[in-house]
């Protein structure tokens, strides 16, 4: 494995924008909430999963699920290399250090859209422009360490010796050209055509609400994780206001990926599953309340948000649904919960976070693990399968890539993931986002309206500024 150090930069921007140029570049960003800013660009083979099948390049493919598909992408990336980086290798102790902490260094990244077949996935009736799901196989890219400010320039071993020098060379001059520049200061910047419109209007909000609250009393469900989608027309590229974005939500896993027929952005808060040591993690979120003005109406809102016996059960009843999600593939007995309903407060709203842990079972897969939890319950509901036949009778626009999951699965084993909230897709000129809320009997459908505006009507209002 070809590893070198690069000179530290504040903020993954300036090597985002020395990307830019190159094929399929993709940040995931933990935008001073994490360890780490992963940075891939060249993909050596790819997957779009699309309603006409899979399309691959750069390698044969299989049939099968977008889990399948992604495992089978693993081992044929693995295939390639042509050896691991050892300590002869490594031209310093610090090198070879960082080869070992490195989260990622070569493996499958990609997103996984809410409606994509999986365990429990229903076929949408709406439709959706973009692919269903999203893989590729990355072996160069660019790590940078938040703890200890250090950056790092890697590459495969199946890239020679020349590719492996004019990699560098790009990422270091490409940089330092945008180190003192504003993000992407040669793109056209992003301008709103028109206002975002919600796709859903008042009316149909409160109706449905009122028919879930009918489907909880008859005993189909107990909660229903209901979205809403809004849409606007746009000229530029999303990616000139990913600066401005980033400072509003702080979350831990902000992505922006730039695909040939459009831009994914995301500032997702919540974790999906992470896998290290065979230690499962997922940390479902379910309560929400907006960041007040100043400290004092923070601290009421914080104060109202742990003190709410609704949005405590909302995320029990959750938690529930995921420790047995992840038991499926867990070594029996070692299922914990080390935090129940955790205050944790991002850039525009407090949540309450659960962390749930669990050992892997030493026959389970990656696949499996990710498959069998899929769609992550906070964002479907209980019971898990009916809710999702609820969801796609009721809701009137496709969910896409949101409420799916943003990933990476490193060659080494490590895994981790996003659930796609706070997030937006734009392509052919028009910019789409999401939000919603878990229902459950308490539920008015004009707070549940409003926690909607909570989660995204910051993000709304900074793009619809000149």
């Amino acid at each position: 494995m070809h590893l070198a150090s690069l000179p530290w930069q504040d903020t993954p921007l300036p090597y985002a924008n020395a990307l830019l140029t190159e094929h399929w570049p993709l940040l995931l960003d933990s935008q001073g909430a994490g360890r780490w800013h992963i940075l891939v660009a060249n993909p050596r083979a790819t997957a779009v999963l699309t309603d006409a099948g899979w399309q691959f390049d750069g390698w044969p493919g299989v049939d099968g699920d977008s889990f399948a598909v992604m495992a089978a992408l693993q081992v044929w990336g693995e295939a390639l290399k042509s050896g691991q980086l050892s300590a002869s290798e490594a031209n310093t102790a610090p090198t070879k250090t960082a080869a070992s902490e490195l989260p990622f260094m070569s493996g499958v990244m990609g997103y996984v859209g809410y409606a994509a077949p999986s365990e429990h996935g229903l076929p949408e009736r709406h439709g959706d422009d973009w692919p269903l799901a999203t893989l590729a196989y990355y072996d160069q890219g660019i790590a940078l360490d938040c703890e200890k400010h250090e950056a790092w320039v890697w590459a495969n071993d199946a890239m020679s010796a020349i590719e492996w020098q004019n990699w560098q060379q790009r990422c270091v001059t490409n940089s330092e050209a945008n180190s003192e520049a504003k993000p992407a200061a040669k793109l056209e910047a992003f301008q709103l055509k028109t206002p975002f419109q919600a796709l859903t209007t008042q009316q149909r909000y409160a109706d449905d609400i009122a028919h879930i609250h009918e489907l909880i009393r008859a005993g189909d469900c107990y909660q229903v994780n209901y979205t809403q989608a809004y849409e606007a027309q746009h000229n530029g590229r999303l990616w000139t206001r990913y600066e401005e974005l980033r400072e509003l939500a702080r979350a831990p896993y902000g992505a922006y990926w730039a695909l040939p027929w459009g831009e994914l952005l995301s500032l997702s808060p919540e974790q999906f599953i992470g896998i290290n040591d065979r230690t499962l993690t997922t940390r479902p979120i379910k309560g929400t309340r907006a960041r007040g003005n100043d400290s004092e109406q923070d601290q009421v809102e914080a104060s109202a948000l742990t003190a709410s016996a609704k949005d405590m059960a909302e995320n029990i009843m959750i938690t529930d649904l995921l420790r047995n999600d992840l038991s499926k593939h867990a070594r029996i007995g070692s299922v914990s919960v080390p935090e129940l309903c955790a205050l944790k407060s991002f850039g525009q709203v407090h949540h309450l976070v659960t962390t749930i842990t669990a050992t892997l079972n030493s026959d389970a897969t990656v696949a499996e693990v990710l498959r069998d939890a899929f769609p992550g319950g906070s964002i479907t509901g209980a019971p898990k399968k009916r809710v999702m036949e609820i969801i796609e009778t009721i809701e009137p626009t496709a969910r896409g890539v949101y409420c799916g999951m943003l990933f990476y699965w490193d060659a080494r084993g490590r895994v981790d993931s996003s659930i796609t909230i706070r997030t937006l897709a734009a392509k052919d000129g028009v910019v789409r986002t999401w939000a919603g809320g878990g229902i459950t009997l308490d539920s008015t459908w004009q707070a549940e309206y409003e926690e909607c505006w909570s989660k995204m009507g910051g993000v709304i209002e900074a793009l619809s500024k000149p």
